[in-house]
């Protein structure tokens, strides 16, 4: 996490940090406690995918039941679990590497949670930005990845 801090502070101005990326091509489950509809997260793709950034998803589906231990898969719920009063939403990645972690050169992303509240302001932003984090974007000077977006 340091890390990808550091590296992030030094990217310029409207260039994209690739923090992690995915080996597969993961699906992306909307849990039921999610509001978003998949026509939010295709726009949300589409717009990375025009900007660089490589989409590879396998499917998008709305769920009965999303398993938070279900490996290559992006899940898209609502609050659960974060201090919604200092953030806006929350991404958590868990990743895997090759080799020692000190001279691994790819982080891999195993799965994603992406927590988005239903209340927020400027919601298009929002879930711009934690699919961003869901495609392996780190935080930059972008004007969507910005830490403090």
């Amino acid at each position: 996490m340091l890390l990808g801090i550091l590296l992030s502070a030094f990217a310029f101005a409207g260039e994209l940090y690739q923090e992690c990326e995915w080996e597969t091509s993961p699906a992306i489950e909307i849990c039921p406690d999610s509001k978003l509809e998949i026509v939010d997260i295709v726009e949300g793709l589409t717009y990375w995918s025009k900007r660089g950034v490589k989409v590879n998803i396998s499917g998008i589906y709305h769920v009965d039941y999303c398993d938070i231990e279900k490996l290559n898969v992006i899940q898209i719920s609502g609050y659960r679990n974060f201090d919604n009063k200092d953030y806006h939403a929350m991404t958590n990645i868990d990743w895997y590497y090759y080799g020692k972690k000190s001279t691994a050169k790819t982080l891999f992303i195993d799965r994603v949670l992406v927590q988005i509240p239903d209340n927020k302001i400027n919601r298009k932003d929002i879930v711009l930005h934690e699919i961003g984090h869901s495609l392996g974007l780190g935080h930059s000077h972008d004007n969507i990845m910005k830490a403090n977006h």
